[in-house]
């Protein structure tokens, strides 16, 4: 019964945050959302810690490097938060002033196909904001989610998400769902930097075995969809630039457990160019290299 009534007092209180973050200018909302995130990278030891950690080990900086990138880092998720809230208030035409498309020539050709495409991206920039964009531009896209642990919760953040279009297809349940929108001629998107429960391989990222999804690849194989390594990029006046890269070359050798290999290989390392080139725009305090190789 207190968790029911601590699940609920948390949701309505997200919501009602949300009501009132979607009200504010927008300046004024990546301000607090600003302030906010330095509150949490000051008082949230444990992780800081990991975030600065990550990134001596990746990126061979010394702690007080660590230390910039990650309050920056800790920084672009409250902006992302704030933006998040107002998304579902933005028009088209307003989402088309704040993001700059380049690259839809890349997705106009896979559609062309008539076999859907895969939007391989990662937890980089506002990658929230990436979805409501394609949406803007007038495609048909959906998502692999998880489903976060307070079911409230959950059903605010969907929410937010439905009122630009965006559906998610729960990451539990998701191979039929995807397949059928690859039929359709949909795109769909795949966030695949993370340690997560779902089937994997081991690849590097950033010299070190990283435990990654594999399902990209494995859609892609099965349907003939091509993937295209999409990012958002966050631009120092705080608008955003989405690019949309060719095709991955894919190897197609016919041994399905190296091509997996192989295949998952090349998307991590493209991934980890953009990390690299904008470090503090990605979650550097998420337990990237968790699980181990046996």
């Amino acid at each position: 019964m207190w968790r029911l009534l601590k699940d609920y007092c948390y949701a309505l209180t997200a919501k009602c945050i949300g009501q009132c973050v979607a009200c504010l200018p927008r300046k004024l909302a990546l301000s607090v959302g600003v302030y906010l995130a330095t509150a949490v990278f000051w008082f949230s030891h444990h992780q800081k810690e990991k975030a600065c950690k990550h990134l001596r080990q990746s990126l061979g900086i010394e702690q007080p490097a660590a230390e910039q990138l990650a309050r920056r880092s800790f920084q672009n998720i409250g902006k992302n938060l704030m933006e998040f809230m107002q998304i579902p208030r933005m028009s088209s035409e307003a989402i088309h002033q704040l993001v700059t498309f380049e690259g839809r020539e890349h997705i106009d050709w896979a559609l062309d196909q008539g076999k859907g495409a895969i939007i391989l991206t990662a937890h980089f920039g506002n990658w929230e904001l990436l979805g409501a964009s394609i949406l803007a531009n007038g495609y048909v896209i959906r998502g692999i989610t998880r489903q976060l642990r307070s079911k409230r919760l959950d059903t605010i953040v969907s929410s937010y998400r439905e009122k630009v279009g965006w559906q998610g297809i729960d990451r539990d349940g998701s191979i039929r769902e995807v397949l059928r929108c690859l039929k359709r001629n949909e795109l769909i998107a795949i966030l695949a930097d993370v340690d997560t429960r779902t089937p994997g391989i081991f690849v590097n990222f950033f010299r070190r075995p990283a435990y990654t999804p594999y399902s990209p690849v494995a859609f892609a194989l099965k349907t003939g969809a091509v993937i295209l390594p999409t990012f958002i990029i966050r631009q120092p006046d705080d608008s955003h630039r989405v690019v949309v890269e060719a095709p991955l070359s894919l190897q197609q050798s016919g041994e399905n457990a190296q091509d997996l290999l192989v295949n998952t290989q090349r998307f991590t390392t493209v991934i980890e160019s953009y990390i690299r080139r904008y470090p503090e725009q990605w979650i550097w305090m998420h337990e990237r290299w968790k699980t181990k190789p046996k």
